[in-house]
């Protein structure tokens, strides 16, 4: 691979290499995408790299899907007002799997062909990365010419190395010649094996990898990540992102981030702070600082942070908030800086089913915690669980339903000395058995089970009057897992999308095989995955195991790098 210092350079013998356009697109609408970190951090990443230069689009603030036609300045890149089929690349950044859909469409919108065969040398390049990409990028492997699997710190410069070339209009040429690079994964290099219907491995061109080993980045330096778009209207208008943690050390089984960012990192705060401080000069600081992470308490420095940013005059906001690691300071911090609300995650419905899941936490300890926070002054508490995990049974949704009569109990008692009350906001979703996970073997629960678990909390808990239930949808959370779980046979269920005017649900009906196969399917030890083209350097068994742990109510360490060497990442 040529060395990416002296890889553009010109000698007077050798012509110069033609600059890279590359558009940044996230498929959403543009104020989601303004509060995306990790598309921010691309877009500044890209355009470090000498050679290349960046701009980004996103959908319009009032677009949702089939509702509208867009004109013609609508599509117009953000910076440079291009349309994007004059750009050499157009990179999705995806973080939600939902987003495939949005992908798909603007393929069309864009006025390029959705599947990669019937693209030629004329249209831009296309290619794809983010978190859900590198969980399973299959389901756009026949609409994308190559995917960005894993961090985006250092895998993008060799890349863009690999590639540019004075043969790089040669593109079947310069993208063998970059399917080289570790995480780099060009789809029309793998050949899908099925037998009776059902994908049983891939045929690896000899020139490439057999399998795509999940890229990640090792340089402490590397991790100083905020926000570097400023004073643009976004979800989070006066709010600046700043990364506290790469990973988490929890090990959730049904949360990706506890595994496909191992090993967990600690970027340094006050290093990224004064990046961020560097970033800002010459504009007005945000009254908000949003500290992102799985587990943001996790960080031994973040309370020395919080108490920086809090004397600063600046709002605290968490992405996450680990509610065993919630101390006095760090909660008297968050009430200082004007927050009144507080997330705490129970994660599972009762004891038993925090124990399938790898959380240690008994609804004794939840209660008491619910009753710190507000007896502190947080007047909002916001509880998340999780319904339809393994082995749940009618028992455990009783159990959660007496835990939250018991949290309301104490919250009323505390909010009444105060004289002052607010709201408790319970949300359950409906487990989504990810790739990359332990549960990624499990299927999800059928949503007719799942209704009916709703509406049996729905008819408990509907009588309390500083109550607000959220539900997630069962039937949301089915396409989600369809779409997660899928392998690129999907093609054809984008196709569908489109042609039923960008509806999900009609088209879910119109394809083989049919999605019930794909989102209920028990996945067995030896069986091949959709997304097995990914390593993300497991021990081949160790994911597996730890579901039975889980089935078998058991608990799994935490990732502590220096002690644990049980998954074979480290």
């Amino acid at each position: 691979m040529p060395d990416l210092e002296t890889h553009n350079d010109c000698t007077p013998d050798a012509a110069p290499v033609k600059p890279l356009s590359v558009l940044l697109v996230y498929p959403n609408t543009r104020e989601v995408a303004l509060a995306n970190l990790g598309f921010q951090r691309v877009h500044e990443l890209l355009n470090r790299i000498d050679g290349v230069v960046c701009d980004r689009y996103a959908l319009p603030n009032d677009w949702k899907p089939g509702a509208k036609r867009l004109k013609e300045h609508e599509l117009l890149s953000h910076e440079t007002h291009r349309r994007p089929r004059d750009f050499d690349v157009i990179a999705f950044s995806i973080s939600f799997e939902p987003d495939y859909l949005h992908a798909a469409a603007l393929l069309g919108y864009f006025g390029l062909p959705l599947r990669r065969k019937d693209r030629g040398p004329g249209f831009p390049l296309v290619a794809a990365g983010g978190s859900a990409v590198f969980i399973n990028p299959e389901p756009l492997a026949d609409c994308v010419d190559l995917f960005f699997i894993g961090e985006g710190e250092g895998m993008a410069e060799r890349f863009f190395a690999a590639y540019r070339g004075p043969d790089q209009e040669d593109r079947p040429a310069a993208l063998r010649r970059a399917a080289r690079v570790s995480g780099i994964y060009v789809p029309e290099l793998y050949e899908p094996l099925y037998e009776e219907g059902r994908l049983i491995g891939y045929r690896a061109d000899p020139e490439v990898p057999a399998r795509v080993v999940r890229h990640y980045t090792e340089e402490p330096g590397e991790l100083i990540t905020h926000s570097t778009l400023h004073g643009e209207a976004s979800t989070f208008r006066d709010m600046t992102l700043l990364e506290v943690t790469r990973g988490c050390i929890w090990a959730c089984r049904f949360c990706t981030a506890g595994f496909i960012y191992r090993p967990p990192r600690l970027p340094d705060l006050q290093s990224t702070l004064d990046s961020l401080d560097r970033s800002l000069e010459g504009g007005e600081r945000p009254s908000t600082v949003g500290l992102v992470g799985p587990s943001v308490t996790d960080h031994p420095d973040l309370t020395a942070m919080a108490k920086k940013i809090v004397e600063r005059g600046q709002t605290l906001s968490f992405s996450s908030l680990r509610m065993e690691t919630l101390t006095d300071e760090l909660v008297d911090l968050i009430l200082q800086s004007g927050q009144k609300t507080i997330t705490v995650a129970v994660d599972a419905p009762s004891k038993r089913m925090r124990d399938v899941v790898n959380k240690a936490a008994t609804d004794e300890a939840i209660i008491e915690k619910c009753r710190f926070l507000t007896a502190k002054g947080i007047l909002h508490l916001k509880i998340y669980s999780i319904i339809g995990l393994p082995g749940e049974t009618d028992e455990d949704i009783d159990q959660f339903i007496a835990l939250v009569k018991n949290v309301m109990q104490v919250y009323v008692e505390e909010c009444q000395k105060r004289g002052n009350i607010g709201k408790v906001t319970i949300s359950l979703g409906p487990l989504i058995p990810k790739p990359g996970t332990p549960f990624q073997f499990h299927p999800m629960e059928a949503v007719a089970v799942l209704k009916k678990k709703i509406m049996k909390v729905r008819r408990a808990l509907g009588g309390f009057r500083q109550l607000k239930l959220g539900m997630g949808s069962p039937r949301e959370a089915f396409l989600q897992t369809y779409l997660s779980r899928g392998d690129r046979r999907l093609a054809d269920f984008f196709e569908a999308y489109l042609e039923n005017g960008e509806d999900a649900r009609a088209a879910l009906g119109a394809v083989t095989p049919e999605p019930e196969q794909v989102v209920y399917r028990q996945y067995q030890k030896d069986d091949f995955l959709p997304w097995d083209i990914i390593d993300h350097g497991y021990r081949d068994d160790f994911l597996w195991r730890d579901y039975q742990r889980g089935l078998a109510e058991l608990h799994t360490p935490v990732c502590d790098t220096a002690t644990c060497k049980i998954c074979g990442v480290c």
